[in-house]
Formats: C-alpha cells, structure tokens, sequence
C-alpha cells in the first residue's frame, strides 16, 4: 500500500475510504467548468431573445411628431363624441384643443414641440371630470396607439408619463 492510502481513514473492515472533500476544488472543477458553459450558454441564448431597448427619443418611437398628432387627433375625435364622455367638449373649438393636445403628448414624450397652453389643473379646473372619464379617454388613447402600431413598450412609457396628469384632471 502507498505511504498516501496508508494515510487514508480506513472503514472498519479496512477498507480505505476516499472523501470528496479531502479535494473539492479539484473533484468539483469538471462539475464548475460544465455548469458555467451551461450557464453561459443559456445566458447568450436567453439575451438573444430578449426585446431590445430603443435608444431613440420616446416621440420617435411613437411615429414621429406627425403620427403623434394624428394618433391624439383620433383620439380627441372619439373622445369628444363619445355619449359618456362629450359634455366635456360642448362650446370648445376642437382644431385649437387638438393642437394644444398634440404639443402637450410630444412635449412629454420628449419631442421637438413647444406646448404653451395651461397646467392640467388649471385648465380643466371648472369640468368636473370624473375618474371614469379620465380613463375611457386612456383607453381611447391606448387603442388609437394599437391601432398605429406604437411598440408596447413605447405605449407604456407614453401612459406612465401622462398617468401623474390625472391627480390634476380628475375633480369628482
């Protein structure tokens, strides 16, 4: 027997009896090097299939100032001719409140536009808006984005921005 085995513990038969952790690191390496490939692996393979960041401005990925205009005009459209909803609209010129609308969304998706109208709270101060007028016009919003092709995310970046406006909007 070696001087190394003669070392060793041995059972009670004699038998020499060999302990993985006399040597973790060296019995445990093929295990580490496979679970770190496997783990790469998936990593590589599961980043691959992840959606990507877009790094262009928020308006940009919205279509632009144009389809941004035409997505928050549709909008206004339905809004202001909606049964539950048109009260709000009755004596407004709707070309100048389409303009403020559509400077006011690409002011906050981060655009190029200038928006010069009223806050939030003063300028919906006397209409008694109602919760749930406030979010039907969300959910009017939020179809006309699907309907132009706004990505998800976008969608929801746009919405998370406009969401704070509601505390200002809604008085009853």
């Amino acid at each position: 027997m070696s001087p190394r085995l003669a070392m060793m513990p041995k059972s009670a038969k004699g038998h020499v009896m060999v302990f993985a952790h006399k040597r973790p690191l060296l019995d445990a390496f093929p295990r580490l090097a496979w679970a770190t490939c496997l783990a790469l692996s998936v990593m590589a393979g599961g980043c691959a299939s992840l959606p990507r960041m877009d790094s262009r401005p928020l308006y940009q990925q919205l279509g632009g100032t144009e389809a941004l205009t035409r997505i928050t005009d549709r909008t206004m459209d339905r809004v202001s001719t909606d049964p539950r909803t048109r009260r709000t609209f009755d004596g407004v010129k709707m070309s100048t409140l389409k303009a403020s609308v559509a400077s006011y969304v690409c002011k906050v998706a981060d655009g190029p536009c200038t928006y010069e109208g009223e806050t939030m709270a003063r300028s919906h101060a006397d209409l008694g808006i109602t919760g749930a007028e406030f979010d039907l016009m969300v959910s009017m919003l939020r179809d006309e984005l699907n309907a132009a092709g706004v990505s998800e995310g976008a969608k929801n970046e746009l919405l998370k921005r406009l969401a704070p406006s509601r505390r200002d909007i809604v008085k009853r």
